[in-house]
């Protein structure tokens, strides 16, 4: 077997693995990796067919809608196929750049596997994101900037804003790059994407300048809150991950002593200031829109790779620069973490993805309405998973489900809701996206309460609400005689247990009095010690959460109890502390239940 052989047979391997890998996971996932954004694109995708003038859809990507309609097709697998090729694209680019450069073998079968281990990178891959493209339209940038083929370079460049809004920054650095090396008579391309798609709008939304005036993106849109201006940083795990951290920490070093002996060629300056200044350019501009609350930033960390599989290619290469780089040692050691990388992706604690307690309320949800007698009415929701769940695609028309936000819900009920008509609220949609706060929700008795279904994780969040899913069901008060809308609830005065050392365990739910139907328990929990959990088991395998509470912290939080079911709620002490638990608040009643309107 010849070296070079070998070399290939090494590339193509780890390669394949990877593939496998993802295919695996694809097929094994409870729901997709991202249940919101991904199914969103998803839906804009396969229903491009059906409507072509979601091919100029702004916030779905007009680039990346074209390219993965075909695959939509076949589902959302079909679109985490079409994930799945591109980054094998993205793989094989980045081994022509680096044997290119005559980096080691050892160092280049890295590459995909440090791409994966940062779970971010996979999570838009088997999400069917729009971040996969673009990194790979940014690598094939690379590559003909590297081979000095300035004409594809600029038209991939000018392709970029219609697969990312980022896709803006690539642009001025490539303008950069082009007046460097006086390419003048190149620069013009770069705006031939945007001109193809100008013209496309003219016809579609008669807006020459459609890219600019129904961008999604407002400047003060800051709907999500704000965060830290280190937030991008300290969680560099999810984007770059430890392995990514610990290439840059090894290669920096030899990168500035390059950089001091002026070893201008090995510094590969282009690669650099191209790769560099995406990545943190990227990580700069969202930090500056979550610290600042703007743009309708969500902090997400997923968007730090955009632009990572060219800044980990270039500090991969100047590891190759290192003179230890192909002696036996230290081979030797980057066999070892090409190992301990397998191992890790292997035996990964993320995928496959498993439903959150949320997802699967959202799925019972839309399980229960697809059994119900809806006939015409339509079902105004807004978490992508329902819709998904409901076997549906909103964006194709004439469909039951309605992707909406109550940006105006006095003249939606007035002008757009009709009798019998349905909304699913979530609480996690509800109260920002959709525009449905449950208090203006209460102003309104037309909206009725059908069925609840409670998360068995109530999370702490800014609007102190239960977690779940409400189904509502707008019946004008002429027609609610035929419905039953007294509730059974009853209040509990406050109650306190003391928690000695010695008891691991102390019951709640037995100051519950027995009930003959399914109820719900709410109230705020607080604890005067670190260290206690409250646990609830509903001894059913599909209702159980844990709860760690800390001191002077009062945590809200409800529980379904069902009839017939032998449902436990308690304290835990494991670490054998002594404190008190106190109830707040505490209020009982009969779980929502009720019949659709009938004619």
């Amino acid at each position: 077997m010849t070296k070079r052989f070998f070399e290939l047979f090494a590339q193509i391997a780890v390669l394949l693995f990877c593939i496998v890998w993802l295919c695996y996971m694809m097929i094994h996932n409870e729901v997709p990796t991202d249940t919101g954004d991904g199914i969103m694109h998803y839906f804009i995708s396969q229903a491009a067919w059906s409507d072509p003038t979601l091919f100029l859809h702004h916030w779905g990507k007009p680039f990346f809608i074209l390219l993965s309609s075909p695959f939509a097709q076949l589902g959302f697998n079909g679109v985490v196929v079409f994930n799945v090729l591109v980054y094998g694209l993205t793989v094989i680019l980045g081994y022509l750049i680096l044997n290119r450069k005559g980096v080691s073998i050892w160092i280049a079968i890295l590459f995909p596997l440090i791409l994966l281990k940062a779970h971010d990178v996979a999570s838009t891959i088997l999400g069917g994101l729009t971040e996969p493209l673009f990194n790979l339209a940014i690598i094939g940038a690379l590559f003909f900037l590297l081979e000095k083929k300035y004409v594809w370079f600029a038209l991939i460049v000018s392709l970029m804003p219609f697969m990312r809004s980022e896709g803006q920054l690539p642009f001025i650095l490539a303008l950069g790059l082009l007046l460097y090396h006086r390419q003048f008579t190149r620069i013009p391309l770069l705006l031939f994407g945007f001109t193809l798609y100008a013209i496309a709008g003219i016809f579609v939304y008669d807006d020459f300048w459609w890219y600019f005036t129904k961008s999604p993106y407002a400047m003060d849109n800051g709907i999500y809150g704000k965060g830290t201006w280190l937030h991008y940083l300290l969680a560099y795990k999810s984007y770059l991950g430890n392995a990514g951290l610990y290439v840059l920490i090894v290669s920096v070093p030899f990168m500035f002593y390059l950089l001091l002996k002026r070893k201008w060629d090995e510094l590969e300056l282009d690669w650099a200031f191209f790769a560099h200044g995406i990545f943190f350019g990227v990580l700069a501009s969202h930090s500056y829109f979550w610290a600042t609350g703007q743009n309708g930033s969500l902090g997400l960390t997923r968007i730090g790779t955009q632009g990572m599989p060219v800044f980990v290619l270039i500090h991969l290469y100047y590891l190759s620069r290192m003179p230890i780089h192909n002696t036996r040692v230290f081979n030797g050691i980057l066999g070892l973490a090409c190992a301990g990388l397998l191992v890790a992706l292997s035996t990964t604690k993320y995928f496959p993805k498993k439903a959150d307690p949320l997802d699967k309320e959202i799925m019972n949800a839309a399980n229960y309405l697809k059994k119900q007698q809806l006939k015409g009415n339509h079902i105004y929701y807004h978490f992508p998973l329902f819709c998904f769940a409901f076997g549906e695609n909103s964006f194709i028309r004439d469909q039951q489900t309605v992707h909406h936000s109550f940006l105006n819900l006095e003249n939606d009920l007035k002008h757009l809701i009709q009798p019998g008509d349905i909304i699913v609220r979530d609480s996690h949609f509800g109260p920002v996206e959709m525009h449905f706060p449950l208090d203006e929700i209460a102003k309104h008795p037309e909206l009725v309460k059908i069925k609840e279904f409670i998360s068995v994780e109530q999370l702490s969040d800014p609007y102190n609400e239960t977690e779940g899913v409400i189904i509502y069901q707008f019946v004008p008060k002429k027609f609610q005689y035929r419905t039953e809308l007294n509730e059974s609830k009853k209040s509990l005065i406050d109650h306190t247990f003391s928690i000695r050392s010695q008891n691991e365990f102390t019951d709640i739910h037995e100051l519950v009095p027995s009930l003959s139907t399914d109820y719900k328990i709410s109230f705020n929990i607080s604890t005067s010690v670190d260290g206690f959990r409250l646990v609830y088991d509903a001894n059913t395998g599909a209702g159980y959460a844990l709860n760690d509470l800390k001191s002077s912290v009062e945590l809200p939080v409800s529980y379904t109890f069902k009839k017939g079911k032998e449902t436990k709620l308690y304290i835990w002490n494991p670490e054998k502390k002594q404190g008190k638990v106190v109830l707040k608040n505490i209020t009982i009643e009969k779980s929502i239940d009720r019949p659709l309107l009938m004619d």
